[in-house]
């Protein structure tokens, strides 16, 4: 029957390989030679064909080709003109979270996020501090682009903390001016995190730094938050390290939707927003993130890989770990309206 094939493979289980031509209504019809690929295409298929936005998906999923993506194909469905905006102080109500990425052998990774009250998350800062990160440089996007260096940077972990608790005060410009702040009680205060997420594999890791000391990782992070030089208790969450289902999470925040601009006119926007010259190395990944490689043989023997090439992906899983939660905003309590009188004996409530 035309557009069914059968084989039996090396293990002796047979396969059927069922096309688009096998349906009557999708495989007939005179049919449209289409030079970029190489085929034949139904007028059912053809139209399937100009509508498809990436023509390597179309040969994948419609050709039964999974060679056509094999090494090529991009984890993110990441356009720059709906997703990245220019950065502003980000407002004191917005819900924000932090996600971080441990290595150790390699610079640790961290991302921080804001939900809006309209439900959109903005990526407003990363901390990546590679010898190949990422920087813009009068107008330009420089650095080493390749695989990062096994002598790369080594920072202890007491000095990220200090890094994060500087990046999360009053006096980086990212956070929000007075003029935004609606209550004497938040003026001068660092960023109310809401939620901070670490990869657990930090609690199987060891701090190569400090090689007589035992605790892990994510201890380190708890104990020196904790210690009175520093002074910035750090609480983490356990992110959700599902890489498939992270992904399909990730690109439905990326999905461009309509939306009606200032002017009118209705523009392509994701629900997520990079700030481009505050996180060039996030960017940089989106774009380069992809699939293990699938060689013609491989793709006969076996589904395509979901496993990411061993390139930069420290701060796209910092990305992960941030959409997985949810993302959602949450309504700052009035501390106008709060009372701070306290009762004179414990458990007196009035």
């Amino acid at each position: 029957m035309p557009g069914i094939e059968i084989w039996e493979n090396q293990i002796g289980a047979t396969v059927f390989r069922l096309h688009y031509s096998a349906d009557p209504e999708k495989g007939e019809g005179e049919k449209v030679f289409v030079p970029d690929i190489k085929k034949w295409l139904s007028p059912w298929a053809y139209k399937e064909y100009l509508g498809a936005s990436d023509k390597r998906k179309f040969l994948q999923e419609y050709e039964i080709d999974h060679t056509a993506v094999a090494g090529e194909l991009l984890f993110h469905e990441f356009t720059e003109e709906a997703t990245l905006e220019q950065s502003f102080p980000i407002p004191w109500h917005w819900t924000r979270y932090w996600a971080l990425d441990p290595h150790p052998r390699l610079p640790h990774a961290f991302l921080w996020a804001a939900v809006d009250p309209w439900g959109d998350a903005w990526i407003y800062r990363e901390l990546w501090p590679s010898k190949c990160c990422l920087r813009w440089e009068r107008g330009k996007l420089v650095g080493d682009k390749g695989n990062v260096p096994e002598d790369d940077n080594k920072f202890r972990i007491k000095q990220y903390i200090e890094t994060v608790k500087w990046l999360e005060s009053p006096e980086n410009d990212l956070v929000c001016s007075d003029g935004q702040v609606e209550s004497l009680h938040l003026k001068d205060k660092p960023e109310r995190i809401t939620q901070r997420v670490i990869d657990y594999a930090a609690r199987g890791f060891m701090d190569t730094t400090d090689s007589d000391d035992e605790r892990n990782m994510q201890q380190r992070y708890e104990d020196w938050s904790r210690d009175p030089i520093v002074d910035y208790p750090l609480t983490f969450s356990d992110a959700i390290k599902d890489r498939e289902s992270g992904i399909d999470m990730v690109n439905d925040w990326l999905k461009p939707r309509q939306v009606e601009m200032r002017d009118g006119q209705f523009k392509a926007k994701s629900k997520l927003h990079i700030f481009e010259d505050k996180c060039p190395e996030l960017i940089h990944q989106l774009k380069t993130n992809r699939h293990e490689p699938l060689t013609a043989v491989m793709a006969e023997k076996m589904d395509p890989q979901f496993k990411p090439r061993k390139k930069r992906n420290h701060l796209t899983d910092d990305l992960r770990y941030l959409c997985m939660t949810g993302l959602a905003f949450i309504k700052p309590v009035n501390v106008k309206a709060m009372s701070t009188w306290s009762p004179i004996y414990k458990g007196v409530a009035y």
